[in-house]
């Protein structure tokens, strides 16, 4: 019955031991999560940058390449984004959830 006891104890001291020093995983998953929040209210103006290769419309975006937003509405319950290319042409109609997958958020 002590060991039981013993082994229980020692468990919980783990336990607490690890929750209590917070791993490099933790915090590059709350910084992720904090990116994404972040993205989740992007406005007309913004200045957004390509965090992979994208291909938006009949353009191609490279990683790195930054585009602003020039419009946003809603329709069919979808949030919609217009986005202003570099050399002037707008994609209309990008689904905010492919923005959110592509770009990140540098400057408003």
């Amino acid at each position: 019955m002590r060991a039981v006891l013993a082994a229980f104890a020692s468990l919980a001291l783990g336990l607490s031991t690890a929750q209590a020093a917070p791993s490099e995983d933790s915090e590059a998953a709350s910084t992720e999560l904090s990116s994404r929040v972040e993205a989740s209210d992007i406005k007309v103006g913004d200045l957004l940058e390509a965090v992979r290769d994208v291909s938006l419309d009949e353009a191609i975006i490279a990683e790195g390449s930054k585009v602003s937003v020039s419009g946003k509405r809603t329709a069919s319950g979808s949030v919609l984004l217009d986005v202003a290319l570099a050399d002037g042409h707008v994609v209309r109609g990008v689904p905010l959830v492919e923005i959110r997958k592509s770009f990140r958020r540098v400057a408003r």
